[in-house]
């Protein structure tokens, strides 16, 4: 294997190495942390997602004209916004199954004529289809879909919220980073290879060998025994073998405990703290907060934080469903 054959590996290795880590650092890394964020505004319950939308839409520049009573009454999905002395009409689709086309443009559009506004936008944690681009541009609808909204509405979220969304977009980009090194190295070595084996000069013949001595027969050798495969044992709970599989654990703690009966709306506002927002302050709720978190060995332990709710005279409860 010559120098030049060594050098030339080692050269294709380093470039395929270099590229797939600035491709999986620096755009697809933004591309699953926008996924993973977008996977957790879809988990909050419609008023506090709501809230949030309204924020990023005050950022940038906009005055909400719906009353707060309005903004609170229900589900509403849409509310009167304005900016530089002109109303629009802001329409939420919450949920990340969400895939927006022409009809739900059809629909706003519809609404802002009869409402006599200027324009309007159009947000969802989904996606909105490449067909309602046009029909939106011509009816003056601003689009903003998960990968766009992501970004604004990241700075207003809980600390702990956006660095587990930010933690498991790294976890996935490492990995991805390391297979293209593995991959990078095999491709590299397999093309020492190939170049200098053409390289090499072939022998001159030499002078004709004599006939062999036919080799002995070896004896057959007793194949080894194949080791029993060892029996798995059940596991008493989930556990999370990666951030990116912890993070959708916690997820699903806050997507069961916000529909039960009782509580208003339960976060992370650390890694090891469950805040619960208790709806009614004459219920504790602690059972079923740990019927849920048990079924998670990561997260068993985590701290409990009952926040009554607002005029309770009851102070805030702090409980650990297990130890250990």
């Amino acid at each position: 294997m010559s120098v030049s054959s060594l050098l030339l590996a080692l050269i294709v290795a380093l470039a395929l190495g270099a590229g797939g880590t600035f491709y999986f650092w620096n755009l697809r890394r933004r591309q699953d942390e926008a996924t993973a964020g977008t996977r957790a505004l879809a988990a909050m319950r419609w008023r506090e997602f709501s809230h949030f939308v309204l924020d990023a839409m005050r950022h940038r520049g906009y005055d909400l004209l719906t009353t707060d009573d309005e903004a609170e009454r229900g589900q509403q999905t849409e509310f009167m916004l304005s900016k530089n002395g002109q109303r629009f009409l802001l329409s939420c689709k919450h949920g990340a199954a969400y895939r927006l086309a022409a009809p739900a443009v059809a629909e706003l559009a519809a609404n802002i004529r009869f409402q006599g506004v200027s324009g309007g936008l159009l947000v969802t944690p989904g996606q909105i289809e490449p067909e309602a681009r046009a029909p939106a541009a011509e009816a003056k609808i601003t689009l903003i879909d998960g990968e766009t909204l992501w970004p604004e509405i990241a700075p207003l979220l809980p600390h702990s919220l956006r660095d587990a969304s930010r933690h498991a977009a790294d976890a996935r980009a490492k990995r991805q980073i390391g297979l293209t090194w593995a991959g990078a190295i095999v491709v590299g070595f397999a093309l020492a290879l190939l170049t200098g084996g053409s390289s090499d000069s072939q022998p001159e013949p030499g002078p004709k060998p004599a006939a062999a001595t036919p080799a002995p027969t070896a004896l057959p050798v007793a194949a080894a025994p194949v080791a029993e495969a060892p029996v798995a044992v059940p596991m008493t709970g989930i556990p999370a073998n990666s951030p990116e599989e912890e993070e959708q654990q916690r997820v699903a703690v806050v997507r069961k405990l916000s529909s039960l009966p009782g509580i208003d709306r339960a976060m992370w506002s650390t890694k090891s703290t469950l805040l619960v927002n208790l709806d009614d302050g004459t219920s504790d709720m602690l059972t079923e907060v740990c019927a849920v978190l048990e079924r998670y060995d990561n997260l068993r332990t985590s701290r409990v934080q009952l926040q009554p709710p607002p005029g309770s005279t009851q102070a805030v409860r702090f409980r650990q469903c297990r130890t250990n």
